[in-house]
């Protein structure tokens, strides 16, 4: 039967040379879209989410126009931690904590405080990591997912070095599979490995950085003026917590300086938005492309069998069943999309790597082409099934 189908292509290549060159267009289109949603859902999947769901980020401004040089800056450090203290103790808290570039979502991976990175000595052998600073509280702030060992504890080592805590990327560079125990050396000092976290990654589609966790009062005296206060609440109670941090900090700072508070959930959904609505951006055009695609093929098909209606009466007055004749016009319009397909194909190992998720892209792509090809061309094939010969070539 393909030979058959073939043959027959051949004989009507310019009657549908129009078919073949719009389901090429929407391949090689819909490939684009289809992969770029793979990757970015790839991206969102990469481990190292942290959960911000009821948590809050405070802290505090200066007010515009107020002198910063009259604000005694170590009476703000201590009542900050007097809020703090307050709030952890808040039967609708349930937890508080200290942090430095552990926060998610403020601002892009790449950009970080200058604090953040420097070289690690591991097995004398030097790495460039991220450096993050928490307390013993980060890890149930925001969730974290520790494949190996616990996280930090607010005191040093019997060896006397300061506990750390190591991403899973650290880990796979320094070639460890069991990092807990293992020595890393700084140049704040030595460290012991007491735990490794999937990832920590600071955009919900970018991966998580090759990073390590250090505890805050190791460097407190250093990051002391930008220290993140991150609290998790029980339940939806943020009003609750707004109030009673207002209070507090109109009872306690200084004038010239204003509360702040930011809702961890408004800000990974406004920078998810924004990937999402570039993805959306792409979908909306291929989408109606489909729609458009699919109604000039089913109207393309329906017109050429409908001008060889004379023909299939024929095959139908000679023997051929209906099924056989069905089999023989979606055939053929699979088969021109499988020809339709392959520059496709032949497009994408060049703008590909093939990684799994492009395999998985394109492979998507070459399905929702066979069955729109199929679906196109089902009612056509159907209604020449239901040729009368009788009628038909009374017709011619």
């Amino acid at each position: 039967m393909i030979r058959h189908i073939l043959k027959m292509l051949w004989i009507q290549k310019r009657n549908y040379f129009g078919i073949f060159i719009e389901q090429l267009l929407v391949a090689v289109v819909l490939m684009l879209c289809i992969v770029s949603v793979a990757e970015a859902v790839k991206k969102y999947r990469i481990p190292g989410m942290m959960n911000v769901d009821n948590v809050l980020l405070i802290g505090y401004m200066f007010q515009q126009g107020s002198n910063k040089s009259d604000i005694m800056m170590d009476d703000v450090r201590k009542n900050m931690a007097a809020i703090s203290d307050k709030l952890r103790k808040l039967p609708f808290v349930e937890s508080v904590s200290f942090s430095l570039n552990l926060t998610p979502y403020t601002r892009p991976a790449s950009s970080y405080l200058w604090v953040s990175k420097d070289s690690v000595v591991i097995d004398e052998n030097r790495f460039e990591a991220v450096l993050k600073y928490s307390d013993e509280f980060g890890a149930s702030i925001f969730k974290l997912d520790m494949e190996e060992g616990t996280w930090l504890e607010n005191h040093s080592m019997t060896d006397g070095a300061a506990p750390a805590v190591i991403t899973r990327q650290l880990a796979d560079k320094a070639g460890w599979t069991a990092a807990v125990g293992k020595k890393i050396t700084i140049k704040s000092g030595s460290y012991t490995v007491v735990g490794v976290a999937a990832g920590l990654k600071q955009h919900p589609f970018e991966p998580s950085p090759v990073a390590m966790v250090i505890p805050e009062y190791t460097v407190k005296d250093k990051i002391s003026d930008f220290s993140e206060v991150v609290v998790r609440l029980k339940s939806h109670s943020q009003d609750l917590l707004y109030d009673v941090f207002n209070a507090e900090f109109k009872r306690l700072m200084p004038k010239g300086v204003e509360p702040l508070v930011y809702n961890m959930e408004s800000i990974k959904s406004d920078l998810m938005n924004s990937t999402i609505l570039s993805i959306v951006l792409q979908a909306i055009p291929t989408v109606f492309l489909l729609i458009f695609a699919f109604i000039g093929t089913f109207s393309l098909y329906r017109l050429h069998f409908h001008k060889q209606r004379k023909e299939f009466a024929l095959r139908i007055a000679l023997g051929s069943t209906k099924s056989r004749l069905m089999a023989i016009v979606i055939g053929e319009s699979l088969l021109i999309t499988c020809i339709a397909v392959i520059p496709a194909l032949l497009l994408s190992f060049f703008i590909y790597e093939y990684a799994a998720v492009h395999v998985i892209g394109v492979g998507v792509t070459v399905g929702v082409m066979l069955l729109f090809s199929a679906v196109s061309a089902w009612y056509p094939a159907w209604k020449v099934s239901r040729v009368n010969p009788a009628e038909a070539l009374q017709y011619e």
